[in-house]
């Protein structure tokens, strides 16, 4: 008797060990259910900030694109204006050239030419200066177009990335 209950003290032992040991797997086994739980919502929770994302610079390129079609159509109007001053300036220094022989028979008149000459290229000018300025905004925003773009096209692929380590 005292056999048997050495030996029913003993297989409490060992069932007590293997209980203990099956505890520690299982609390280790919840921890990286626990853990592999927090990663999903984590990658839910930045896939629905990467689709706002791309909401958001969706909008932003169609309005981009709207104001790249203004800039494009007070560019043509500024290259059309420029074309006419070029013409108008030519045909007024052709002008001015007449007057400049009119007004060395005239005397006084010659000096008034010259203060208009000089008024009108200013003008012209000025016109021009505000053409490059133009052109250098339209470059400008066609390099911020194609870096959203290019963002856009970068997103896509982490989501495509984010949506493959979801599949596995």
């Amino acid at each position: 008797m005292a056999a048997d209950a050495a030996r029913i003290t003993q297989l409490t032992d060992e069932l007590k060990a293997i209980l203990e040991a099956r505890l520690t797997e299982l609390a280790a086994a919840m921890k990286g259910a626990e853990s592999a739980t927090r990663q999903i919502v984590a990658a839910e929770l930045e896939i629905g900030r990467y689709r706002q994302l791309q909401e958001s610079l969706g909008a932003e390129a169609v309005e981009v694109k709207r104001e790249m079609a203004a800039l494009k159509a007070r560019a043509d109007e500024a290259r059309s204006s420029h074309g006419g001053l070029i013409g108008e300036r030519d045909a007024l220094r052709a002008e001015v050239a007449r007057l400049e022989g009119a007004a060395r028979e005239g005397g006084g008149e010659l000096e008034r030419l010259r203060v208009r000459a000089q008024a009108l290229e200013s003008e012209t000018e000025a016109g021009a200066a505000e053409n490059e300025a133009l052109r250098a905004k339209i470059k400008k925003l066609e390099e911020n177009h194609a870096k959203l773009r290019k963002l856009k096209e970068e997103l896509k692929a982490q989501l495509a990335a984010i949506s493959a380590g979801e599949k596995e």
